[in-house]
């Protein structure tokens, strides 16, 4: 108001509509925040408003008619000069930061516009100033450039066009050299390339992609060749620095140096390498040490299939027989003992051999399977089926009709390996049978199938859950089947039943061909002469001379009957039939050199009149199928012999018929 009032004192009258116009104009300057003064050519000051009290500390009475320079720090003199020449030539200064002083002393930061104030003839008369204080702006920029200065990383700023105008010490020490400000610019000062080596064009550099697409750009490397041609690999985050109309004026880009990234990667991938090397020869070792466990594993179970088969045969060869030689001679001293006391307690005793006998065949069946080495796997399996009839679980055993061998450390772990799955479904599975599928495909691969409509399990668990429930020995099957060759395959979901898979490469199995002595000679003797007697002749193979003396024994007692002949193995029997030509074969089944299955097989097909009658310490029904397969008459476990041989004998070639 002060320089409103005092310029128009010497006035015409002004209208009172320019008057209420004024008056308002004079109250908006005077409750701005900004300081807004008024000063003539001769830079003294002509208003002063309350923005400008607060802001310097002084009132306007102190002010009007002082030079302005009495608000100048005495280091800034020379610019009032510089400004008052500008508005004689009738420029405006828009935004010109500088420093002044306050009343008391201190100096504040403002931010300064002036503007030429022209009479009604439009002579420049004086100017107007509104100054704004930017102390906290121009703090807050002295802390972000401190703070950017501490910064360990590269920072720096460009204008529009790309030249550096601002950067901090890290940026030097990773350029290697210092910036001109305004004219060194970050695209095509250094040589920059890719990470390949390639160099990078002037327009693909990230920092003019960041101008061209107007966004920040994230995710390269680059590389930095420095004057004294060392190369800084870095991370480049240029980002475009617009004004409050959004135009581009510039951008900042943060370098990021990767050197040590990259050292530290490398140092971790050469970790990585020797890692996975001791890894590998550790994975090496590992396996070596499984496939030495597997092998002991595989070792041991032959070995305790191979003692408990021992063990079988010597209850079998010498217990078994030994009961069996002892209830033959029990049987003819009862014939001729007349005393009753005396007849009671030899069949006392002979029961107890019968009851001792039956424990013997159990135990041996139990130590291990005669059939499996006798009749194959496939046979054994329908055995070991019907022998779970004991655990209360009906097995149904399904096979094709393929024929395979396996060699009998196969044959033993594949057994075992069903007969645990069994046992598993015996103890666990809460069901009372289980089906065995047996097969061989197209590619001679062998499967066996166990499965069961049980309560099933976790399969996961089997590893890594805490149930232990048949765990070890389902783990043990894998292992046997792994040092095999092949596989086991487990299927089982909780309320599902199970599903477990046996399967074994069958490559360079063949099946077994049986046994084929020599054809006899064309000079071989003539068959002997019907006895005058008209007795059965009858030839006696055993390959236990106790057993033979007893069975010899019973015969001899009845006068229709000869022994022309004993034999203690397979090959004796088909010999002395070629020879002697009898009437009847009493043929033990276990004998050695050719069994008494293949033995009656060769036999029969070469004499069909001839009467087989197979005996063992055994009576397993697949013993009796496999004589009577192999064209034995009939079949008679020995302790029955004593009272149904001679019987069996007239049966099948009556005296009669001779």
């Amino acid at each position: 108001m002060h320089s409103i009032q005092g310029d128009n004192a010497t006035s015409p009258e002004i209208p009172p509509q320019i008057d209420l116009l004024l008056s308002r104009l004079a109250a908006i300057v005077e409750s701005s925040d900004d300081a807004i003064i008024s000063k003539d050519l001769n830079g003294c000051i002509t208003s002063w408003n309350q923005g400008a009290q607060r802001l310097f500390g002084y009132t306007a009475q102190e002010m009007i008619g002082q030079p302005v320079q009495r608000l100048i720090p005495k280091d800034r003199c020379d610019e009032e000069p510089r400004i008052l020449e500008r508005l004689r030539l009738g420029q405006r200064i828009d935004h010109y930061e500088t420093v002044r002083q306050r009343k008391d002393g201190t100096m504040i930061d403002i931010s300064l516009s002036v503007s030429p104030i022209k009479d009604r003839g439009g002579r420049i008369v004086g100017a107007s100033k509104v100054a704004r204080e930017i102390s906290e702006r121009k703090q807050g920029e002295r802390d972000l450039a401190n703070l950017v200065e501490a910064l360990p990383i590269a920072v720096y700023t460009t204008d529009a066009e790309g030249r550096i105008t601002r950067y901090n010490q890290a940026a030097v020490d990773l350029w290697g050299s210092r910036p001109v400000l305004g004219v060194t610019r970050w695209c095509g000062s250094w040589r920059v390339y890719w990470p390949d080596g390639r160099p990078v064009p002037l327009t693909a550099c990230p920092l003019a992609q960041c101008f061209r697409l107007n966004h920040p750009i994230r995710g390269l490397e680059t590389i930095i060749e420095r004057p004294d041609g060392t190369r800084v690999p870095v991370a480049p985050h240029p980002t475009p620095l617009r004004n409050a109309a959004g135009e581009l004026v510039g951008g900042v880009d943060v370098l990021m140096d990767l050197t040590e990234r990259k050292r530290a990667e490398r140092q971790l991938q050469e970790s990585a390498a020797e890692l996975e090397r001791c890894i590998m020869e550790r994975t090496h070792e590992l396996l070596l040490s499984q496939e030495r466990l597997r092998a002991l594993a595989s070792e041991l179970t032959l070995t305790e299939q191979r003692e408990r088969r021992r063990l079988a045969a010597e209850l079998h060869d010498y217990l078994a027989q030994l009961v069996v030689a002892s209830r033959l001679r029990l049987s003819q001293a009862l014939s001729r003992v007349q005393d009753e006391t005396a007849s009671a307690a030899l069949t006392n005793v002979d029961g107890m051999l019968d009851q001792a006998l039956t424990y013997t065949r159990s135990l041996v069946a139990e130590l291990s399977p005669h059939i499996l080495y006798q009749f194959g796997l496939s046979k054994s399996l329908v055995w070991l089926g019907e022998r779970m009839k004991q655990h209360a679980l009906e097995v149904t055993v399904k096979t094709d009709s393929t024929a395979f061998t396996l060699p009998d450390d196969q044959a033993v772990l594949l057994f075992q390996s069903v007969r645990e799955l069994l046992f598993n479904i015996v103890k666990h599975a809460r069901t009372d049978r289980a089906v065995i599928t047996i097969n061989v495909d197209e590619q001679r691969e062998l499967w066996i199938c166990v499965e069961d409509e049980g309560v099933g399990f976790d399969v996961p668990e089997l590893t890594e859950g805490k149930d232990s429930r048949g765990k070890f020995g389902l783990l043990s099957i894998r292992e046997r089947m792994e040092t095999l060759g092949g596989e086991c395959e487990l299927s089982a979901a909780p309320g599902a039943g199970t599903v477990a898979i046996l399967r074994l490469p069958l490559s360079g199995s063949v099946a077994a061909s049986p046994f084929t002595p020599p054809s006899p000679p064309s000079h071989a003797p003539a068959a002997a002469s019907q006895d005058p007697a008209r007795r059965i002749r009858i030839v006696l193979v055993d390959d236990h001379a106790m057993v033979r003396q007893g069975l010899r024994s019973i015969l001899d007692s009845y006068a229709d009957l000869i022994v022309v002949g004993e034999g203690a193995d397979g090959q004796d029997a088909v010999g002395m039939v070629r020879l002697l030509r009898p009437d009847v074969v009493i043929m033990d089944v276990n004998l050695p050199l050719i069994d008494g299955i293949e033995a009656t097989r060769i036999v029969s097909r070469e004499f069909p009149s001839l009467a087989v009658i197979g005996i063992s310490v055994r009576n397993d029904p697949q013993v009796h199928v496999a004589m009577t397969e192999a064209g034995a008459v009939a079949f008679l476990p020995k302790e029955s012999a004593a009272g149904q041989l001679y019987e069996t004998i007239l049966r099948h070639c009556p005296v009669t018929s001779l």
